[in-house]
């Protein structure tokens, strides 16, 4: 079944909210970047108020000029940070804003040829890419080689910090079984379902084994594993004509994969739209698939979609034509297209605060001032609340006990060897040339808009 997204609220919203500018407070400052340690029952009380910059969280190890995926785990109070650049996942006590630890041995930053995939375990493919944790303290995470990394990470276990299973999701089409004929590319987002406790992947960009490895020959597909040991994996699915695979998501109501899948543009022609893909975790099998018509949703010639978050009530925040789209995930129905911020990759929502957030760029910003953004929306209504700068951030994630909201600061190699100007947050902080994560909270000045439905 395709269902095609009708927009019910397409309006463009006044650019209203505030855009605050960085605000930096070292006399507070304790140890990491300004930040400080406790509980912060305080910032979870007051998550009416708009967002301010709060402080910054370096890690160690080389300037954090590759990443991908993060992720907060709730239970543990734990983000988790997809940093290519130290080939590993960081971990950061999100209680207390400071960095922990780290499981490395991952793949590391693209290779400078191909970009995708091709030839060795060491060309095909970036890693880690997208990251989750499950319930009994294992993270997983997307890698290079089309490796999928189970590590430990609980910190009562003898294994902490290790990588316990390496899981394959080669397939024969792209992988001729040698060690020169590796062509799948990067395992790359990922989702699990607590259910039937299986991991879903994206292989997104696998190339055809033999020469001359066109792209676009071989279509994306996913791959579904058991959490359980010995990791089997236990089938693939594959979406033919796809221009890629993005984030999958499990959607608790309905027990039911939601995968992000980009469409092709081809000589400024939409060949194939974005869609969001329902999928039957026992079946293995996708059950219907809400279309995204970019040009009927914001008037552009774009069949991208990214990231996707679910907040209350079956609200989907999906990236999608360059802008955030909030559909009803019951129907597929548009409810609220965002106009006054990019879409940007990873979105998030927090439950603590009520708020869906993004990365993207502000176009109500005139060049040279900086526009990438860290956006805001009400995730009860799709109300637009504000854009808080935060240059060169990326990829939000939030603690809901204390509402801190978190976004990746990647720097390019340029900032790092100190041959471009770093005006990053880190920097401002005192950590130059780094990189870092920034770190948000509400402020108690000013009303805020209280989208809480308690």
């Amino acid at each position: 079944m395709v269902l095609t997204a009708v927009c019910l609220s397409c309006e463009t919203q006044p650019a209203s909210g505030p855009r605050p500018t960085l605000s930096l407070d070292r006399s507070a400052a304790s140890g990491n970047g300004g930040c400080q340690s406790g509980p912060g029952e305080r910032d979870a009380r007051r998550a009416s108020g708009p967002l301010v910059l709060s402080c910054v969280i370096t890690v160690p190890g080389n300037p954090i000029a590759s990443s991908d995926i993060a992720w907060v785990d709730q239970r543990t109070e734990r983000y988790y940070v997809a940093d290519r650049s130290n080939s590993g996942v960081d971990i950061i006590d999100v209680e207390h804003d400071m960095y922990v630890g780290r499981v490395g041995g991952m793949a590391g930053g693209f290779p400078a040829t191909p970009g995708t995939g091709g030839g060795t375990a060491t060309t095909n493919g970036a890693g880690p890419n997208g990251v989750v944790v499950t319930p009994n303290g294992q993270l997983w995470a997307g890698d290079g080689n089309s490796t999928v990394q189970v590590a430990d990470v609980d910190p009562a276990s003898p294994h902490y910090l290790n990588i316990i299973k390496s899981v394959s999701t080669a397939i024969s089409a792209c992988d001729g079984g040698t060690s020169t004929t590796h062509y799948c590319g990067r395992a790359d987002e990922i989702g699990y379902d607590p259910v039937h406790h299986v991991i879903l992947i994206a292989n997104p960009n696998a190339l055809p084994v033999t020469a001359p490895h066109v792209a676009g020959v071989i279509d994306p597909y996913a791959t579904f594993i058991s959490a359980t040991p010995p990791y089997a994996v236990l089938g693939h699915i594959t979406f033919v004509g796809a221009g890629g695979l993005e984030q999958p998501l499990w959607n608790p109501e309905l027990e039911r994969f939601f995968l992000t899948v980009p469409g092709k543009v081809v000589s400024g022609v939409v060949v194939k739209p974005a869609s969001v893909a329902i999928i039957n975790t026992e079946s293995m099998m996708v059950e219907k698939s809400y279309v995204l018509d970019c040009n009927a949703l914001n008037g552009t010639v774009n069949a991208g979609t990214t990231g996707e978050a679910l907040g209350e009530a079956q609200h989907l925040l999906v990236s999608a034509c360059g802008n955030p789209i909030i559909l009803n995930a019951l129907t597929g129905t548009v409810i609220k297209v965002i106009t006054q911020v990019g879409g940007g990759d990873e979105v998030w929502y927090n439950r603590g605060d009520h708020r869906f957030y993004v990365t993207g760029a502000d176009p109500a910003v005139t060049p040279p001032a900086p526009a990438q953004s860290l956006g805001v929306i009400a995730a009860s209504t799709g109300q637009w609340l504000q854009n808080a700068t935060v240059v060169r951030g990326k990829n939000p994630a939030a603690f809901a006990e204390n509402n801190h909201i978190f976004a990746i600061v990647q720097i390019t190699a340029a900032i790092a060897a100190g041959t471009a100007t770093d005006s990053t947050a880190c920097a401002h902080f005192g950590s130059p040339r780094t990189g870092c994560i920034a770190v948000f909270v509400h402020s108690s000045s000013g009303e805020g808009d209280d989208d809480r439905q308690e």
